[in-house]
Parts: structure tokens; sequence; C-alpha cells
């Protein structure tokens, strides 16, 4: 709910619980909902459809002031459970062998966590960061939450989410905002997520602005107040 629970405030449909459980339950929810998908390039993507049609808007007014706003790539909308799914698991097992190599784990205790079912392996990934600093992002120095998802959480399930491809330009985040979309997962930059409400509500709606600096640039997240 901290790294993600932004999304429970957006004017379009929020998901309907913390983290889904299964590509069934991913299913039977989108299936009930309103949708557009459109062709960005090379890219088909699938939103929500009132998600869709602001960010459709925020592209003619990004293309207006001569900038792209764009997918970063073929899932950089709505994803399947079994898509979220094989993130996370390129990164704990990326992770695993990483931390096997460094001698922090055994190649016992890296296997006995592969064969963890998925809910027993989020547990285990989890605490060893909390307690022992093992860490699972991409490069391995804070939370894996901060790269993927845990399966069953991410945005992009309840089709809120988009990659943007031009994501340091300061120009995209301003465009993105003024259409609804704002960044809500600290670290992942490229990541907006529509809330649909103008950025002066937000707190009011129970969101702090956190801004990072990466490579000379300012990035602000709209995270839940803690």
């Amino acid at each position: 709910m901290a790294e993600y629970g932004a999304i429970f405030v957006t004017s379009a449909v929020p998901p309907p619980k913390i983290i889904f459980a299964d590509e069934s339950d991913v299913s039977s929810f989108q299936a009930s909902l309103d949708t557009l998908t459109h062709l960005f390039g090379e890219h088909e993507i699938r939103l929500q459809a009132q998600a869709m049609a602001a960010l459709k808007s925020a592209v003619a007014q990004a293309a207006g002031i001569r900038i792209g706003i764009s997918p970063r790539s073929a899932d950089s909308g709505g994803r399947s459970y079994e898509d979220t799914l094989a993130l996370w698991r390129r990164n704990v097992g990326r992770g695993l062998d990483y931390w096997v190599s460094r001698g922090a784990l055994s190649a016992e205790q890296a296997q006995a966590i592969r064969n963890m079912p998925t809910l027993g392996q989020i547990e285990a990934v989890l605490d060893l960061e909390e307690t022992r600093q093992i860490f699972f992002s991409t490069y391995y120095d804070k939370s894996i939450l901060q790269s993927v998802a845990a399966p069953g959480a991410s945005q992009h399930l309840s089709l809120l989410a988009f990659d943007v491809a031009e994501y340091s330009e300061n120009s995209v985040e301003t465009v993105m905002a003024q259409n609804g979309w704002y960044r809500t997962v600290l670290s992942d930059l490229p990541h907006f997520t529509f809330l649909g409400h103008p950025e002066s509500l937000l707190p009011d709606l129970g969101l702090v602005r956190i801004v990072r600096e990466s490579d000379g640039c300012s990035y602000h997240f709209w995270i839940p107040r803690p």
C-alpha cells in the first residue's frame, strides 16, 4: 500500500483490493472495466477508457510544443498477472544469483527461495531486504519494490499506468500532470499513474509530493501520506 497506494484515489475505477490473487482474479476485474486500445507507434496499448482519453489528450498537447509522449515498450500500458509475475521472477532470479556469487546466500538458501510459492517468496525476499539488506532491485541497492511490483500489486493490472519513453524530458511531467497523470512509484521514473484529479487536490486526497534528483533533474512523485 505504501509503494503503490496512490492509485486508490483515482477518479477512474480503482482496484478492488491491494493485491490480486492470480490471473483469474485480474482477468475478472479487467473484464468489468470500460477500456480502450490505441496504437502508439508500433505498440498497442490498452487502458481504462478515462485514462486513455487523458493520455491521448496529453500526447496531442505535447505534440503542440514539439515533444513526444510515447510508450517505452510493448507492455507500457495494461498488463496481465502473468506479465507481472514474470518481471518479479526475473528480478528475484537475478538477485539470488548475485547474492550467491557474493557469498551472502548459499546455493541451498537460494534454491529454497526459488521453490517457494509466490506469496511465500514475496515474504522471504522482503524479509531479506529488511533484516539483512540483501536487496533485489535492478542494481541490488534498494528494495525490489522500487524496480518491480510484487505479483498482483502492479498498477498496470488496473489499466491505469503508463511507462513513458521520454520520461527525462521535464515538459513531459508537466503535460502529463495537466491531464491527470502523475508519477506515483518512487524511483520508477518512466512510470505514470492516472489519478484524474488536478494536482492542487492531491494533498486533500491523502497524498504528499516527494522530490527526487537524478542526473541533474528534479522528478516529482505523489505517494500516500505516511
